[in-house]
């Protein structure tokens, strides 16, 4: 990694917004340009998104490592000279075999259609892949103290998230992120449409306010991921949100008097860690609120409508595909 001059992150699906999140996180420690391509852009415009001269450095994510569009990205990147590693569960699989270097997490696995536990995994190992491979050690220890909390947490992560998910009134979602957490506003919004078939988006935090926020009312439940950074602007927009009758579930680190009064769900992580290091923790949340919704409609959640584990793609010469 350190002999790249630029690095690419492809997916899809979660593994698509896992990109997402690890891309931007890996060009804050590493210096590098580093950005998120769809795995079948890669696969099919490479010269859109690949520079013409220096070394480029593909990680590939998927589930499966069968996923028909990243399978065929990996071996575009590499046919070009590309370095590459990949991302997955499941050791046997083809990116897992084919790529120059592999993350395994088998562990990670699920039985279930909808990617839960594989999705931050996959989110973790990037993060961490990053910050070593910037010899930045405050965040590979921050890293590492995550699970530890999570299990602390894992109890009032599902009990809040449960009890949002349980409030029929709402009817439509809004997921608001940036920087690193862009890439969780889109993951989340994702288990809302497989999950619960009900309209659900994502945006760039402030872009909400430019346009989107006319579909704001008592139906609509707008989540906002708090940064450092951004958190003059996302209380801001906290309290834009409210004014126009929408419901509010905040999610931050601490909230320090500036979201209880105003968010009708909050959210506090108390990791005392910073942007990029804690984000992943916020999803434990919202799957549970897309899980506790889905069951409360009447829907499977572990068998979404109109999807499968696997998927085919024609005219790939029959290459299984995982949903991501």
């Amino acid at each position: 990694m350190s002999g790249a001059d630029e690095i690419v992150c492809a997916g899809c699906g979660s593994a698509f917004n896992a990109s997402h999140s690890v891309a931007p996180f890996f060009q804050r420690v590493s210096g590098k340009s580093c950005r998120a391509v769809h795995s079948s852009d890669l696969a099919t415009n490479p010269d859109l998104f690949l520079r013409k001269k220096g070394k480029t450095l593909a990680i590939v994510f998927s589930r499966s490592g069968d996923t028909t569009e990243s399978v065929l990205a990996l071996r575009k990147a590499k046919s070009l000279g590309c370095s590459a590693i990949s991302v997955v569960c499941f050791g046997t699989s083809a990116m897992a075999r084919e790529a120059d270097a592999a993350v395994i997490l088998e562990d990670a696995a699920e039985k279930s259609v909808v990617t839960t536990r594989s999705l931050t995994s996959m989110v973790l190992a990037g993060y961490y892949l990053a910050a070593a491979s910037g010899d930045d050690k405050g965040s590979c220890a921050g890293l590492r103290k995550l699970p530890g909390i999570g299990r602390a947490n894992i109890a009032r992560f599902e009990e809040l998230g449960r009890s949002v998910g349980a409030n029929v009134d709402i009817r439509k979602y809004a997921f608001l992120g940036s920087g690193t957490c862009y890439g969780l506003a889109r993951e989340a919004q994702l288990k809302i449409k497989e999950m619960v078939l009900l309209p659900s988006d994502s945006y760039v935090s402030l872009d909400f306010q430019h346009g989107p926020m006319s579909n704001v009312d008592g139906g609509m439940l707008v989540t906002v991921f708090v940064t450092d950074a951004g958190r003059m602007f996302e209380r801001e927009i906290v309290e834009n949100m409210k004014a126009l009758g929408g419901r509010l579930f905040v999610i931050c680190d601490r909230d320090g008097g500036d979201f209880s009064g105003k968010a009708d769900h909050l959210l506090e992580l108390g990791t005392g860690l910073g942007d990029g290091v804690r984000d992943i923790l916020a999803m434990p949340a919202l799957q549970f609120m897309a899980y506790g919704r889905s069951l409360s409609v009447g829907c499977d959640p572990d068998n979404p409508r109109n999807l499968s584990y696997y998927v085919t793609v024609k005219g790939t010469g029959g290459i299984g595909a995982n949903g991501a």
